[in-house]
């Protein structure tokens, strides 16, 4: 039998994260019975597929001058549009989650949960929810028995997913098929932490790229060489007129740097920490970092891969609350994520067939 492009995908990924042999009996349930998505441990992976080929941040985007001054401004736009891609629908990856707290005896606590997050063929236009199976919890691989059952419910979702998805009107394209511009490189994610207290009080942190590319000034502060590669460092400063979303304003508390890899000309690395002490107003921000310890962590903290195909997707994200209580609203926790073993799902695999039991 032939099984559906998001059941190839799952069994291809299966087969590469886990070299363990896959029960084809399950593999053939993968195309029978559907059920809904999943939402594991309150981690979320949503994604969508654009209906334009330009984005409308990429049209009539040109590359900038990087010389001798660097021309900041377009440097920007074109770091901006670099990010803006969509091709992180088009792999399946390990996503590892890391909660690092205070319990209420004081004592430190620290808990991590590892995913294989695999997305569904998603048509342009469209958007989806990534389908998530744990493997560990806290550094402890789930049974195999377990774990092949929920790859089996992984793909029941999947399999709902697309049928799904193929059923969707697509979102109307950004930009006309002539448009000229740059195409990106590579995707800024942009994560959240969401926060209830006891008193029905809702409140959420992002994190992405894109809010600190439209709302501060970068300053060019020196040249590096990071991983065999030329990186433009910047400083960054929020501006006095920056308006921010309300999951964002803590943002206007903060400065740090921006990396951008100089022949991509994307953003590679972000590294923000409190421009503020947590005595001072936070609506009259100082512009220099605020007294905190020689080996204190970032408050915010992104960092971009390259793949081997040239494709930049985010490596490590933190947002930490642990370490700067009064930054985030409520939110006085540590999350890490790590996101490793990308695998694209390519036409090598389009003809996976399953023969039925007894043929060869």
């Amino acid at each position: 039998m032939i099984l559906s492009r998001s059941a190839r995908r799952l069994l291809y990924s299966a087969s590469v994260m886990q070299p363990k042999r896959v029960n084809p009996y399950i593999l053939f349930l993968l195309t029978l019975v559907c059920c809904g998505t999943i939402s594991a441990q309150n981690a979320r992976v949503s994604l969508g597929r654009r209906a334009s080929r330009i984005p409308k941040s990429c049209e009539d985007v040109v590359p900038a001058s990087i010389g001798d001054p660097i021309d900041v401004k377009a440097l920007v736009k074109e770091a901006y549009c670099k990010g803006n891609g969509d091709m992180l629908a088009d792999y399946t990856y390990v996503m590892t989650s890391v909660g690092r707290s205070i319990d209420k005896k004081g004592q430190p606590k620290q808990e991590s949960t590892t995913y294989e997050v695999f997305i569904t063929t998603l048509k342009s236009g469209t958007r989806g929810n990534g389908v998530m199976v744990v493997t560990s919890r806290d550094g402890v691989p789930l049974p195999g028995d377990v774990l092949e059952k929920a790859r089996m419910e992984a793909g029941k979702k999947l399999e709902k997913a697309e049928e799904k998805n193929a059923k969707e009107k697509p979102s109307p394209p950004e930009t006309a098929p002539e448009v000229k511009g740059m195409l990106p490189l590579g995707m800024y994610t942009s994560t959240t932490n969401n926060h209830s207290s006891t008193f029905g009080k809702s409140t959420s942190t992002t994190l992405g790229i894109h809010a600190f590319l439209k709302t501060c000034e970068l300053t060019f502060a020196r040249r590096e060489q990071h991983e065999g590669r030329d990186i433009l460092i910047f400083t960054f400063t929020p501006r006095p007129d920056a308006q921010f979303a309300e999951s964002e304003k803590y943002i206007a508390q903060l400065t740090g740097e921006i990396w951008i890899d100089a022949q991509d000309r994307i953003v590679t690395r972000l590294v923000g920490r409190p421009t503020v002490s947590n005595n001072a107003s936070p609506g009259q921000p100082v512009m220099t970092p605020a007294p905190t310890p020689a080996d204190a962590a970032p408050a915010v903290y992104v960092e971009m891969q390259r793949l081997p195909e040239g494709v930049w997707l985010p490596r490590i994200v933190r947002i930490n609350g642990l370490d700067h209580r009064k930054l985030f609203d409520g939110i006085t926790w540590e999350s890490t994520w790590t996101f490793s073993n990308f695998r694209r799902f390519s036409t090598e695999i389009e003809d996976v067939k399953i023969n039925p039991e007894g043929k060869p």
